[in-house]
């Protein structure tokens, strides 16, 4: 189910920011354009072929850091024209994330599935304004989101008292070896199951969901001392097709 409301790269940063403010959910959709009709989709399934990866780009500009991607992957001066695309669209989501706090967004990109995402969470910095847009392209599903009141927060700090140190074990097994989360926890059949489902014992209303229309974008709050996130969760449905995850972070005091 679809609940989320929508907004679009042209509406600008001040009417995206009143949508979040409205949001229930706090977060907003942004429509994208799918794969097959980006400009740039041979340079992106090319590095959906390449082994997983993630980079941050620090200080580096969308151009300058896709073109060391693609020089170290494919050869220098490969996918010149469709980096140049895809940097400019980057770009423009920066631009948009970054103006919701008058700050420079940091911006990575990923491209293997890190399964500790399937447990419900919120994103946390430290300074009091934050947001993170993230636009996953080639994913069959979209991100859930659940009500902040959907979760029942002593079951949840319990929880991930247990849970949090060996799902981060997990992601660096699956990033570094590429095995499937299933053979890696098959001793563990409740938490895979659990994480399958979307189904976790913290959840009042395990069916209280919305999802992001697949191979969309999304803004979300990102909880600092000052105000609180947005939850959600990625789909067990995308841990085979990872895609290539944009994530663009915005954060001030």
């Amino acid at each position: 189910m679809n609940g989320l409301p929508g907004s679009a790269l042209a509406d600008g940063a001040e009417l995206l920011l009143r949508r979040l403010d409205r949001s229930p959910l706090g977060a907003v959709e942004l429509d994208r354009p799918a794969l097959d009709d980006l400009p740039c989709r041979d340079l992106i399934r090319a590095l959906l072929r390449a082994p997983g990866f993630k980079l941050d780009f620090n200080r580096l500009d969308p151009d300058a850091a896709l073109a060391m991607v693609s020089n170290q992957l494919f050869g220098p001066g490969a996918f010149a024209r469709e980096n140049e695309l895809l940097a400019r669209e980057i770009a423009a989501l920066a631009g948009l994330v970054g103006g919701l706090v008058e700050a420079r967004p940091a911006i990575a990109i990923r491209t293997y599935f890190a399964p500790g995402d399937l447990v419900w969470h919120v994103d946390r910095v430290n300074e009091r304004r934050a947001f993170r847009l993230v636009w996953p392209i080639g994913r069959p599903a979209g991100m859930r989101l659940t009500p902040a009141g959907n979760i029942h927060a002593e079951i949840y700090r319990a929880y991930m008292r247990r849970e949090f140190p060996l799902l981060g074990q997990l992601d660096t097994r699956v990033m570094r070896t590429g095995a499937p989360v299933e053979g890696l926890w098959a001793h563990r059949p409740v938490q895979l199951a659990a994480m399958a489902s979307g189904r976790f014992p913290f959840l009042v209303d395990p069916d209280s969901e919305s999802e992001v229309t697949p191979g969309n974008a999304s803004v979300h709050r990102v909880e600092t001392p000052a105000q609180a996130g947005a939850w959600h969760r990625s789909s067990w449905a995308n841990r085979d097709a990872p895609g290539l995850q944009i994530v663009i972070t915005a954060a001030a005091d």
